[in-house]
C-alpha cells in the first residue's frame, strides 16, 4: 500500500502542517490562475467580435494547444470535444460560428474526409505571438507594481523556490516517484 506523496517523507505533526501548507498553496495557486484566466476572458469580451462563453472556452483550448505545441496543425473535432467535455455536435456548431467570424478554419484530410482538423486562423496566431504574452501578464504587472521592491523580491524568490521544489520532486507518469 503506497502512502500519499504529501506524507512520504514526514510523519506526525510535521506531516499535518505540510499537508495544510500544501492545501493552502494549492488554493492560492488556483486563485491566481483563475484571476489570470479571467483577465484574458475579459479581454476577449472587448474584441470587435463578441464571443459567447462556449466560444471563448473553445478558443481557449485551441489557443492553449497552439501555444503548447506551435508545430501542431490543430485539434480534431473529436479531440476538441473531449477536452471540452461537450458533445461532438455541440462543438461543431460552436466551430461553425467561430469559422464565420474568421477565428478558426476546418481542414479535412484528403484520405479521410470525415477527419476534420480545427485550426486557429493566421490573424489569431499572430495575435498569440504579438499581443497575448503582454496581455496575459498584465494583471501580474499591475499587482507587482503595487508591491514594494522587498515584497516583489520575496514573491519572485518564493515562486522560484516552489518551482525548483516541484521540479526536483516531480512524479513521472505512472505514479512512481523520482527520488533524487
Amino acid at each position: 500500500m503506497s502512502t500519499p506523496a504529501t506524507t512520504r517523507h514526514t510523519t506526525g505533526p510535521s506531516a499535518n502542517a505540510t499537508l495544510s501548507d500544501a492545501e493552502l498553496a494549492a488554493g492560492q495557486l488556483d486563485a491566481i490562475s483563475r484571476a489570470l484566466r479571467e483577465s484574458v476572458r475579459a479581454l476577449a469580451q472587448d474584441l470587435p467580435q463578441r464571443l459567447t462563453a462556449p466560444q471563448v472556452r473553445v478558443m481557449e483550448v485551441l489557443v492553449n494547444s497552439a501555444r503548447e505545441n506551435p508545430a501542431a496543425a490543430g485539434l480534431s473535432l473529436s479531440e476538441l470535444s473531449q477536452r471540452l467535455g461537450l458533445a461532438h455536435s455541440t462543438v461543431s456548431g460552436i466551430i461553425d460560428r467561430l469559422e464565420r467570424a474568421d477565428l478558426v478554419h476546418r481542414t479535412t484530410r484528403a484520405d479521410d474526409r470525415r477527419y476534420v482538423l480545427i485550426q486557429i486562423t493566421g490573424p489569431v496566431r499572430d495575435w498569440l505571438r504579438q499581443e497575448l504574452p503582454a496581455l496575459r501578464i498584465r494583471p501580474l504587472v499591475v499587482a507587482l507594481s503595487q508591491a514594494s521592491e522587498k515584497e516583489r523580491a520575496a514573491l519572485t524568490g518564493s515562486l522560484a523556490l516552489l518551482q525548483r521544489q516541484l521540479e526536483a520532486h516531480r512524479e513521472p507518469a505512472g505514479g512512481e516517484r523520482d527520488e533524487r
